[in-house]
């Protein structure tokens, strides 16, 4: 396979992170988009009903786990954009609430996204499964 084909296949790529996601991963997407000058979509997705959940677990209240998850959440997508910023990497960042696989294959039908790269984990293992388009693992 040629370079050619890389860029095509690079174009528009999207990040999925979730709450424990690894920091250093952040580098290689960066790496990777400034050599294929893809243009970079950062999802964070705060899955239904996990801050219910971890608040039973936990005895938290539900709304400050929310707004916990939530803070991460931008703060993940800011760290993102302030490395593509400084490797002159186009990035848009995005946060949603909703089921993962449900908020990821409508970003990459309205975005026309061509690859997806996440952190290879358990809790990612339904996206290398479902998703519509190629999944690079990190």
């Amino acid at each position: 396979m040629g370079a050619e084909y890389f860029n095509m296949k690079f174009k528009k790529v999207i990040l999925v992170l979730t709450e424990d996601t690894d920091q250093m991963i952040i580098t290689q997407v960066v790496k990777l988009c400034k050599k294929f000058r893809s243009k970079l979509f950062v999802l964070f997705v705060i899955e239904v009903n996990r801050a219910s959940r971890l608040a039973r677990l936990t005895h938290q209240k539900t709304d400050i786990l929310d707004q916990e998850i939530e803070e991460g959440g931008w703060k993940l997508l800011y760290l993102v954009e302030d490395e593509a910023v400084e490797s002159d990497v186009w990035t848009s960042l995005h946060l949603e609430n909703g089921n993962l696989m449900d908020v990821l294959k409508k970003y990459i039908e309205a975005y026309d996204i061509n690859t997806v790269l996440t952190k290879r984990k358990d809790e990612t293992k339904e996206i290398f499964v479902s998703s519509p388009v190629p999944v690079i693992g990190l």
